[in-house]
């Protein structure tokens, strides 16, 4: 099977789970290989499970430190993404994967695990999606199978975690933080380049892949999901909240 890589880019929230989108509808339309693609937030982000409450999250936090929010289509709790993590989006037929959601969290994880290895951090898979060192998780991962047979799975590997952000957005206490989430400097003072690279040549390991930007037909779907799918969030009140750059505006 043939893949397609997209290295390694930054985008806005909304603009991240919109070319996710847009490169899911390639794929099961036939119009594009099966799927790599690596990302980065900006500015640093929240993602919300696609079922997930907003208010769950601390909302006046995020509009204080510039912290983007936006809605996955996959499940699971929020995320706080540092604009120095790293994520990435896997998109494929299933049957790659034995028609197992299952499976294709323990092969794609295994590459994650592998790439924290070589970095001489001892990772494992645990509780199905979660990338743990020493009881601590250091990658989440969700995932989705959507029509026709396609599989999204996306995640992060956390690079360093900022105490001074990432608990007040999540509404959770520095002690639990450190208790639970650990990252790659904790562990190892690994360079951004270093991790980019390890990440990328074991996802695409025994694979033949073609380095590849976005197609034109996915860049303008994305800007247009982007613009009307996943720049706002609704509140349980039915109160709309917009993004505005990193700016929330309550829209009735």
């Amino acid at each position: 099977m043939k893949w397609r890589l997209i290295e390694q880019e930054a985008y806005s929230p909304a603009m991240n789970m919109a070319i996710d989108h847009a490169i899911y509808e390639s794929v099961a339309n036939g119009r594009e290989q099966p799927t790599i693609r690596f990302y980065k937030w900006m500015p640093s982000s929240v993602s919300i499970g696609a079922y997930q409450n907003p208010k769950e999250i601390n909302l006046e936090a995020c509009k204080k430190h510039n912290i983007g929010i936006v809605r996955r289509m996959t499940g699971g709790r929020a995320v706080f993404h540092d604009k120095l993590d790293f994520t990435y989006s896997m998109i494929a037929p299933i049957r790659i994967f034995n028609y197992s959601i299952g499976s294709a969290y323990r092969q794609i994880c295994s590459w994650i695990i592998k790439s924290l290895n070589e970095l001489g951090i001892k990772a494992s898979l645990e509780n199905k999606n979660d990338i743990m060192v020493d009881g601590k998780k250091i990658s989440g991962n969700a995932a989705k199978a959507m029509d026709k047979g396609i599989y999204l799975q996306h995640g992060t590997l956390i690079y360093g975690i900022g105490m001074d952000v990432m608990p007040e957005v999540l509404n959770i206490s520095k002690d639990s933080v450190m208790e639970k989430v650990t990252s790659i400097l904790q562990h190892k003072k690994a360079s951004q380049e270093k991790v980019r690279e390890l990440l990328e040549n074991n996802f695409t390991k025994d694979k033949e892949v073609k380095t590849e930007t976005l197609s034109k037909y996915e860049q303008m779907r994305a800007e247009d999901l982007a613009a009307t799918k996943y720049n706002h969030i609704t509140l349980p009140s039915g109160t709309l909240l917009k993004n505005k750059g990193a700016c929330y505006v309550e829209r009735g």
